[in-house]
């Protein structure tokens, strides 16, 4: 379905800077070093762009695209699992479950050019060009290593782009001055610093080379350009910025202070030449996904974990937009990285998706009316220029759905250290997507995921952490108490035996000599030496704090509350001079009573952040606590402005306009509250009670105080699990049958049957032996209550995906393969062919017949609901029918398993014609027994 796109604007060139920061550009803007920016400010909108959290780029750039929130948009981290569950790859957009702007832009006939976006590896087929983020030589020291296969987008254009990639070793000496002025006083050999900034420099000239070009040679309506460049610098190079690195042997700090100022002035002048390739009528919206700490907040200590750099990011963006309609240089409020994608579209005249999360950002707009939104655009039909269907994936389910495939016994379990990166990578993914859940307001659902973690590993203690504040953000302190108590007992047990190993490994060989060495088994033992400093600390300081929060949460009375003040004071005493609780600190003495600490604590951070979004609200609140409701409103205006989805702040603030007599404008605050966070239990009793002042009225308040007190109900359960779609009953891909005549020679042909666990395929081997075929097995597995009669199955096809060689031996036999590991058979010989009698049978009675089996058998198979399972199934399948079409030498026979049940004769004749002669297929009929089927669909 085609949308009028008239009256909107015909051009539109998005950059996107990774982690530019307002802080670092304004002083650059006041001397004059960025006008490019400056010029762009000055025709049209800009402010602060808040970040999502976890603030993690993949999943912000995603979220930036399509609008959504992770749970949605399904990028959960910075790497993923195969398709295969078998081994780690970096995130790709094939897991992204919905579209991207440009997506949509394709369906109304837009060509788009899209160039480094992460994650948007492999390149989508869009009309236009995309290339993608794995397009510079990232990491690798070899200058002519090739392209990465499905980087750019037409593969036409390929060839040409691939020579335009810079090394690091081109980066010339004059290019490194402009950067670093002394950088050949560095000695290199002891400091990494100049090869460091030479990969990034040279990774940001190979994105803008790409760009340039093709906006130069291929029509388009939209160009969105993103660089990683002023993150990677300022994670590298901040601290010597920030003054915060110390000088160690011959390197003085000095020497790289001004390398993040000269990124930001190169952005700039690369912004210059997009603009005028754009020409003067073109849209510019320039955007980052997050902030950089800059200053005394840039974190001292980065925590142990995957995601841990993540720290030094902070809350606000950047957002400028010109374009005409738009107004000029005036400043925005309220901006979210979910408002791209809505915005996006309305400035080619398209309504944004009811099922988005963002808004657009109407306000910057001289015209702000808005056309009704469509539901989903993922609903409406059209060339949209995604990836086939059959190619993409959920990374994490395809790891949880391997886990059961071994836990049944048909795939071997791989290698240690592959199971164990695979093992990482998907509980980062699982962490990651519970902490945006609760960023998003939905801490029942993340509380499920961070108990499934806890169970498989008690000893991560930010698990414990955010399971606590699930339970505290939805007011349920008897279980926020559990928590704590489990998480207290936990480390009391945890932190001696770290203390001691960590002993252990230091007196092997310390830190320090340790740290001199850069390989890879060498990072990972500082890595763990990391994590082991923060078990054998016990978390006393966090843990501290839990604890006071749950006593402030509790108590009922002011003299309970002021109970604290020695646990305040104690925690106080050990944070120091450090801004890291100083929040919480202002926090817990504005609840026990103390407003003249709490606002000391405030005032201090906001000198140090001027924007600080939280102190502003915790403001808001004190003063609303102490009757000030003119000056509680006024600075939850100023919170809003720079974050406006902070729904209980929007209902303080309607608490605070009803005491000041503003009716019209505290219901408006009320009814805010209540589209950012259905069910909100203060916003409907506020409302409730406003209402409840007018007669005519008095049904709805009763209506809003009755909605207050279900919520509450329901909120304190804390125990609501993320419904899954279901999947239809028996529904799977069908499968086409490649016919072929019988082979010439059975000698040649490697007979094997296929499926699911629990499809079917033991019985199809049994039939097979009876007619005749010789099966290729070690009679390993026994036969058992799930298959009494057999298994037939071999442990080296268990093991397909890491050795082949066996393959031949199975020549004129039978053997039995799971599914998901065709795909790793090995090329035929001459005259050599591989015949597939493949079994279907309804996935939710697969997926009902392997949860018996693992029952009885007393194991744990994935982390996955039997409908979820399902759907992970359907779409392995739909992938192994694609490459089963491509592959050349196989034949399939697709035979579904109910027809079996029911026409054993009908089943063998087609077989039989299958294979050829000689099969017997009275005996191959005679082993199938319909009383061995015990889950049938819909029962």
């Amino acid at each position: 379905m085609a949308q009028d796109t008239q009256g909107g604007v015909k051009r539109l060139l998005l950059v996107g800077w990774d982690a530019a920061d307002w802080k670092v550009i304004h002083p650059l803007l006041a001397a004059g070093e960025m006008p490019h920016l400056a010029k762009l400010m000055a025709e049209g909108v800009h402010g602060n762009h808040a970040t999502l959290y976890p603030a993690l780029s993949p999943m912000l750039w995603t979220s930036i695209a399509t609008g959504k929130r992770p749970a949605k948009h399904g990028i959960h981290g910075f790497s993923e699992p195969a398709e295969d569950g078998l081994s780690v790859r970096p995130v790709s957009n094939l897991g992204r479950k919905t579209k991207a702007f440009w997506n949509i832009l394709n369906q109304q006939g837009k060509r788009s050019i899209v160039v480094g976006w992460w994650p948007s590896h492999p390149a989508e087929p869009i009309a236009g060009a995309m290339v993608s983020n794995h397009f510079p030589f990232q990491t690798s020291d070899d200058p002519e290593m090739p392209l990465a296969a499905g980087a750019v987008w037409p593969v036409e254009e390929a060839e040409a782009l691939a020579e335009m990639r810079v090394h690091p070793t081109e980066i010339s000496s004059d290019i490194l001055r402009l950067f670093a002025p002394d950088w050949k006083k560095v000695d290199q050999k002891e400091d990494k610093s100049v090869h460091d900034l030479a990969g990034i420099i040279a990774e940001t000239m190979s994105i803008h080379a790409a760009a340039t070009d093709l906006m130069e040679r291929v029509e388009w309506d939209m160009a969105a350009v993103y660089y990683a460049g002023i993150d990677h610098f300022s994670h590298r190079f901040m601290r010597h910025h920030a003054g915060k690195v110390r000088a160690t042997g011959n390197a003085d700090p000095a020497w790289f202070a001004g390398v993040v100022a000269n990124a930001y002035r190169y952005h700039d002048v690369m912004l210059g030449r997009l603009m005028q390739l754009a020409g003067p009528g073109c849209a510019v919206m320039v955007i980052s996904d997050h902030g950089f700490h800059s200053d005394a907040l840039l974190p001292d200590y980065i925590p142990a974990e995957a995601a841990g750099p993540a720290v030094e990011h902070r809350n606000f963006g950047i957002f400028c937009l010109k374009a005409e309609g738009v107004r000029r240089g005036e400043r925005i409020y309220g901006a979210s990285v979910l408002d791209v994608a809505p915005t996006v579209l309305h400035l080619f005249g398209l309504p944004a998706g009811a099922d988005m999360d963002g808004k657009v950002l109407i306000n910057a707009f001289e015209n702000q009316s808005l056309p009704e939104r469509v539901a989903s655009w993922d609903e409406i039909a059209g060339g949209d220029g995604r990836h086939a269907a059959s190619r993409q994936y959920d990374g994490v389910s395809a790891a949880e759905s391997l886990k059961q495939l071994v836990a049944l016994g048909y795939i071997a379990p791989p290698g240690a250290d592959g199971k164990r990166t695979v093992a990482e990578t998907v509980v980062e993914c699982r962490y990651n997507l519970a902490r945006s859940h609760m960023d998003g307001d939905h801490a029942d659902v993340a509380a499920e995921i961070l108990r499934a973690l806890i169970e498989e590993d008690p000893e991560e203690a930010r698990f414990h952490q955010h399971l606590f504040y699930c339970h505290m953000q939805v007011g349920d302190t008897a279980g926020a108490g559990r928590v704590l108590d489990r998480f207290d007992k936990t480390c009391a047990g945890l932190a001696p035996k770290a203390a001691e190993e960590l002993k252990r490994r230091r007196a092997e060989c310390d830190d320090e000599a340790l740290g001199n060495r850069r390989g890879t088994p060498e990072r990972r033992e500082m890595h763990e030496r990391r994590v082991l400093m923060e078990k054998a600390s016990g978390a006393v300081v966090a843990r501290l704090l839990m604890r006071i929060r749950l006593v402030l949460a509790r108590a009922n009375t002011a003299a309970r509350r002021k109970a604290a003040l020695p646990m305040l004071e104690e925690l106080a005493s050990r944070s120091g001079r450090s801004l890291g609780i100083a929040l919480f600190l202002a926090e817990g003495f504005g609840s026990a009573g103390d407003t003249e600490r709490a606002f000391a604590y405030t005032r201090k951070l906001l000198r140090a952040d001027p924007e600080h979004v939280q102190a502003m609200a915790l403001e808001a609140r004190l003063h609303q606590a102490a009757g000030r409701h003119k000056q509680a409103v006024a600075r939850a205006v100023e919170s809003l402005s720079l974050v406006y989805f902070q729904p209980w702040l929007h209902c303080l603030m309607g608490t605070s306009l009803r005491n000041l007599g503003d009716m019209a404008g505290a219901e408006q605050a009320f009814r805010i509250a209540l589209v950012q966070l259905p069910g909100m239990p203060a916003a409907h009793e506020g409302l409730g009670k406003l209402l409840y002042g007018d007669s005519s009225r008095l049904g709805e308040a009763s209506l809003h105080l009755a909605r207050a007190g279900v919520a509450r109900a329901r909120r304190k359960k804390s125990t609501s699990a993320p419904v899954e779609d279901g999947v239809a009953s028996g529904a799977l891909p069908g499968f086409d049958a490649q016919e072929a005549a019988p082979p010439a020679d059975r000698r040649k042909v490697v007979t094997i049957v296929s499926g699911l666990p629990r499809s079917g395929t033991s019985m199809m081997m049994q039939m097979l032996a009876a007619g005749g075929i010789e099966v290729y097995t070690d009679g390993q597995r026994a036969a058992d209550e799930d298959n009494p009669r057999g298994y037939f199955e071999h442990t080296r096809a268990t093991q397909l995906h890491r050795d082949t060689a066996w393959v031949a031996e199975a020549r004129g036999k039978a053997v039995k393969i799971v599914a998901q590991l065709l795909p790793h058979l090995p090329r035929f010989q001459d005259g050599e062919e591989y015949r597939i009698v493949f079994m279907h049978r309804a996935l939710e009675e697969v997926t009902a017949s392997q949860s018996a089996m693992l029952r009885r058998l007393g194991r744990k198979g994935g982390a996955l609901g039997e409908k979820q399972l399902a759907r992970v199934y359907a779409g392995q399948l739909v992938r192994v029918q694609e490459w089963l079409k491509r592959a050349a030498g196989v034949h399939v026979l697709p035979v579904a398993y109910g027809q079996v049940l029911e026409d054993p004769a009908g089943t063998s004749r087609r077989v039989a014609a299958f294979l050829g002669a000689p099969f017997d297929e009275v005996a191959a009929a005679a082993r199938v027994d319909p009383a061995m089927r015990r889950q049938k669909a819909g029962v």
